[in-house]
């Protein structure tokens, strides 16, 4: 059952009341290392970076609404590199069940304790071009305490967050051994602590380092926000597939290929997808020419187990160079998939089902 915690936020700033608690933190776990999203010096962005000291804690900001890349292939990494060691890694929701489905496909999961799973409520990122924008005019402070006032609120503040953050399956982390929470939480005067369960709440050393457990209300009122914005983007993305497939007619095959018409075939997208592992090499191959090995069904089936295990990240749009609107026909996709075989992306408890024991 989890642990609900309350962590008082000095002086209405949550960003530098978490840098504290992760200060003092590591001076109780320590960690070898913690994967988490760090500052630019300038402030004009954040990347995934790899702290071995806590004197680089100063720069973690995850509450940043900017996300680069999805931080779960540098979590698959670093979980093989340091197997054994005492290994921390702070997480989005996306990039949280990202991690989680690559380690069921390199059947890992049994070691997961290994590691040690942050997660962050998140509302929504921008686009960098949004997110610079947003900050040349308010600054990155301000940006970044809009979201959370945003998150405080259910999201009632409509902002221009990319296009899988609206339709985003689950804004909060399952599964993660500590959980960051800011949604439905008024994060200038608290934030929330959450242990997966007791077990985990006295390792982390949370019941020394947090101290008052959180009200009934408090706990309950988080959760009650996190499902009415799942509910509230469930829609958002069943209207949003409708619209697409009026307008592209995807029963159509000759507008399936005029929407995607400016694709150069270049990668970049399948390259920015975390889960991706060569799915479309003898389908999107170069050279076009026939291989008798060559098993066309074996693709079909690749591809299909490929979309079920999609994060929801949209870090494939993101890394598209011609901006072909690619994450509104893999979610469509996707989501049609997992109904068939009953599978949550990200869901540790579910075992993959095309895996046999």
């Amino acid at each position: 059952m989890n642990v609900h915690r309350v962590l008082d936020v000095r002086d209405g700033d949550a960003v530098s009341t978490l840098r504290g608690f992760l200060d003092e933190w590591w001076q109780y776990y320590r960690p070898d290392v913690l994967l988490a999203p760090v500052e630019h010096a300038d402030q004009c962005g954040v990347q995934p970076k790899v702290i071995d000291h806590p004197a680089e804690l100063g720069g973690v900001n995850p509450f940043a609404p900017l996300m680069r890349e999805n931080a779960a292939c540098a979590a698959s990494q670093l979980f093989h590199e340091y197997a054994g060691g005492r290994v921390a890694v702070m997480l989005r929701p996306c990039e949280l069940r990202a991690f989680v489905e690559l380690l069921k496909r390199q059947r890992q999961m049994e070691g997961q304790g290994s590691i040690v799973v942050i997660g962050v409520d998140c509302l929504g990122t921008f686009s960098p071009t949004e997110y610079k924008r947003s900050i040349e005019l308010r600054g990155a402070v301000e940006v970044t305490a809009e979201v959370l006032r945003n998150a405080a609120e259910g999201g009632l503040l409509p902002q221009r967050f990319r296009t899988a953050c609206q339709i985003c399956d689950w804004p909060a982390p399952r599964g993660a051994d500590l959980t960051i929470g800011t949604i439905g939480v008024a994060s200038n005067k608290y934030l929330l602590l959450i242990a997966r369960d007791e077990k985990t709440d006295s390792i982390l050393g949370l019941n020394r380092l947090a101290g008052d457990l959180a009200s009934e209300y408090q706990a309950s009122r988080r959760e009650t926000v996190v499902g009415a914005i799942a509910d509230t983007r469930a829609s958002l993305r069943r209207h949003m597939i409708e619209d697409m497939q009026g307008v592209c007619r995807f029963d159509d095959l000759g507008s399936l290929l005029a929407w995607l018409s400016n694709c150069s075939l270049c990668g970049q997208c399948l390259e920015a997808c975390p889960i991706y592992d060569d799915e479309f090499t003898n389908l999107l191959s170069q050279h076009g020419a026939f291989q008798a090995e060559r098993a066309p069904l074996k693709d079909l089936v690749n591809l299909s187990r490929w979309l079920a295990s999609c994060s929801g990240c949209g870090m494939c749009e993101e890394g598209c160079p011609m901006d072909v609107p690619l994450f509104l026909l893999i979610s469509a996709l996707s989501h049609r998939i997992r109904e068939k075989i009953h599978y949550h992306s990200g869901d540790p408890a579910q075992r993959l089902p095309w895996v046999t024991a």
